[in-house]
């Protein structure tokens, strides 16, 4: 009876285990203190996206081409500029040990909707739902995920709007 008890228990116990290990890659990384001219220049125009969805190389080029910024000049005096691109590398997805990177390799990706991680996370969502109103685009991660800016992707705590 207690090595059944033992067995149920070392059962229960991994179960939880490799749940906890499936959702994990859906919480980035966040530093405790995060840098306030990301916070305010970056989400002046869009979701101040998290820097763990980027490798350094893509934070790098997005950057170095500030002037011609997805079709908008967002460039920024010197000052502002080092202490964001010091921000994005030092929480960039470089930094995540786990397995499935953002864009593993040298191939260098400015669009997050581009990455082989974005891909996998939004692989049963039918191109339709980000054409919606409700959504915008691909780009807008808090259409359905309430807690993106906090790098918060759980798929258990996404709401698809209608």
């Amino acid at each position: 009876m207690r090595y059944l008890a033992s067995l149920i228990a070392a059962s229960l116990l991994l179960a939880g285990t490799s749940h906890a290990e499936e959702h994990e890659g859906r919480r980035l990384a966040m530093p405790a203190k995060v840098s306030a001219a990301w916070k305010t220049e970056c989400g002046s125009c869009h979701m101040a996206y998290p820097p763990g969805l980027l490798p350094g190389r893509s934070w790098n080029a997005l950057m170095d081409n500030l002037s011609h910024h997805f079709g908008s000049n967002a460039s920024l005096d010197k000052g502002t500029e080092a202490e964001i691109r010091q921000f994005l590398l030092y929480a960039s997805s470089d930094r995540d040990t786990r397995p499935a990177k953002a864009a593993p390799g040298e191939r260098i990706v400015t669009r997050i909707t581009d990455t082989a991680r974005f891909a996998d996370w939004h692989e049963e969502v039918r191109a339709d739902v980000f054409r919606r109103q409700s959504v915008g685009s691909a780009a807008n991660c808090m259409a359905c995920h309430r807690g993106a800016e906090q790098g918060n992707f759980d798929e258990h705590q996404v709401r698809i709007p209608r």
